[in-house]
């Protein structure tokens, strides 16, 4: 176990590099979760978006050319068994659900689905959970088929941003 010295050593340098994420997102107020706050702004990247005016709103975080956008994240190791699953779960207020996904605290990919009927992409995943129409669990399984054969799933209507590609 760490001594208290070296705890409050980490959590130093974790805040000082806490801090300087949030001034170059330009988020500097901001006491939201870190994972959250650059998910919303990488989507926003991504798609040439705005981040909504109220930072806490419900439905939606991110204003872009194609419509409003829900903004969640997934993080994970990137070796080994996931500990973390997703479901995703689009609702009303919203046009799209952007899922990111952190391995080992790097953001890997970003997975835009269209609100509405989520069966085809449950049928591509060969998912076999209810609720298929309105939720799709997004585990390790699903980052692999995606990100292995992107095409296929935008041709169904998803948007795949993978980061080592961009």
């Amino acid at each position: 176990m760490q001594d208290l010295s070296d705890l409050r050593r980490a959590w130093d340098e974790y805040r000082l590099a806490r801090l300087d994420l949030l001034s170059v997102l330009d988020l500097s107020q901001s006491n939201r979760d870190p994972l959250g706050e650059f998910a919303e702004v990488l989507v926003a990247r991504v798609l040439d978006g705005t981040l909504a005016p109220n930072r806490v709103q419900k439905a939606w975080d991110v204003e872009s050319p194609i419509g409003f956008v829900q903004v969640k994240y997934l993080a994970n190791p990137s070796q080994g068994p996931w500990v973390n699953w997703h479901t995703i779960e689009p609702a009303d207020g919203m046009d799209w659900y952007a899922l990111v996904l952190y391995l080992d605290l790097s953001p890997a990919g970003v997975y835009i689905f269209p609100r509405g009927d989520l069966t085809r992409f449950c049928h591509a995943l060969n998912k076999r959970h209810g609720s298929q129409g309105t939720t799709l669990q997004f585990t390790k399984t699903n980052h692999l088929a995606i990100s292995a054969d992107p095409q296929k799933f935008e041709t169904l209507g998803m948007r795949v941003f993978l980061l080592d590609a961009l």
